[in-house]
């Protein structure tokens, strides 16, 4: 008879069960928005994908636990205990790994099923199935759970508005560490970003700066190792001379800045580094509230005699980048 060296089967299945996720209970069989999700969800996965609260187990590779089987009950018949105790190893191996990556997508899509889940309107635009082949190949083996949370925000953001992240963004984060994602997300906090542009002060010269977000220059050259921030300081144009006055909108987590210059006054230039096209999708998974000293920071870069600069609480975002805001109120000097 078989007596397996380790632990039995039966304990590989019982810590299988205690390892499960909770219910996908987010999950509603109803609206747009969660019904595409479930759409892109079996396009990506290969077959119809149902919610973990109606599914009892997860649907592990069926005919190659058949095939193993066979070849475990051969071997014991031919009194090849040894053998027949491998392939029940490798049966162990297989379930509980394809559970595990089961369990990997069902976190990663409840994550997208609550961000959808507080959206009224979506694109019609059907989400590409190459994309989504390649993004949940990627997820089944996200296990962090705070990796798991930015790519279900990912996978909303896509279904949302397909071709907001690119297959080399996917491949990138694919690639990123948790302690690179949080490297990135700290720079990303002191993004400005206009309807072209997102960049932050270069904090390369500017101590106050450095020391209250506690920048280091090691961790920028990381960032520009993952080409996430552009490799050269750049400068940053605002508004060239002319003889009408110029108004320019950044904005910073849920704050808008308005820049209004008087007519007749030359170009000002900002010392910033400049987020990459990657960068900025990255970007859009930031949902923070502002700093005001930063924006005062900001602004006193900015400001010279008889400029406007305001800001207002944004309330919602357009695709196309405008906002809804609160009324404008002038940024308080330091």
């Amino acid at each position: 008879m078989l007596k397996p060296r380790n632990k039995p089967y039966t304990n590989t299945l019982a810590l299988i069960k205690k390892k499960a996720m909770p219910e996908f209970n987010l999950i509603k069989l109803e609206g747009k928005p969660l019904e595409k999700l479930i759409e892109v969800i079996s396009n990506g996965i290969g077959t119809l994908y149902k919610p973990r609260s109606i599914r009892k187990e997860a649907d592990a590779n069926a005919y190659q636990i058949e095939i193993i089987e066979k070849a475990k009950t051969k071997a014991l018949s031919e009194g090849k205990e040894i053998e027949a105790e491998t392939y029940l190893r490798i049966k162990e191996r297989l379930l509980f790994r394809e559970i595990e990556k089961q369990n990997n997508i069902d976190s990663v899509s409840e994550t997208a099923a609550e961000q959808l889940a507080q959206e009224d309107n979506i694109s019609e635009e059907p989400v590409d199935k190459d994309w989504s082949k390649r993004f949940f190949n990627i997820v089944e083996d996200i296990s962090d759970e705070e990796m798991q949370g930015l790519w279900g925000r990912i996978l909303a953001g896509e279904i949302k508005d397909p071709k907001s992240y690119s297959l080399r963004t996917l491949e990138l984060l694919k690639n990123l560490s948790k302690n690179e994602a949080e490297t990135f997300m700290k720079f990303a906090t002191l993004a400005f970003v206009t309807r072209n542009d997102a960049f932050l002060l270069n904090f390369s010269n500017e101590n106050l700066l450095k020391n209250t977000y506690n920048l280091k220059f090691n961790e920028r050259l990381l960032l520009e190792e993952l080409g996430l921030i552009a490799a050269n300081d750049l400068q940053y144009r605002i508004g060239k001379t002319m003889n009408n006055s110029a108004q320019t909108y950044f904005t910073n987590g849920n704050m808008i800045v308005q820049l209004i210059k008087p007519p007749n006054q030359p170009e000002q230039q900002l010392q910033v580094l400049v987020f990459t096209k990657i960068g900025k999708e990255l970007l859009k998974l930031l949902n923070k509230s502002a700093n005001l000293d930063y924006i005062k920071l900001f602004a006193s870069k900015l400001r010279k005699p008889d400029y406007s600069l305001k800001y207002g609480i944004i309330l919602k975002k357009f695709k196309d980048g405008t906002v809804n805001h609160t009324h404008f109120i002038e940024i308080p000097k330091n």
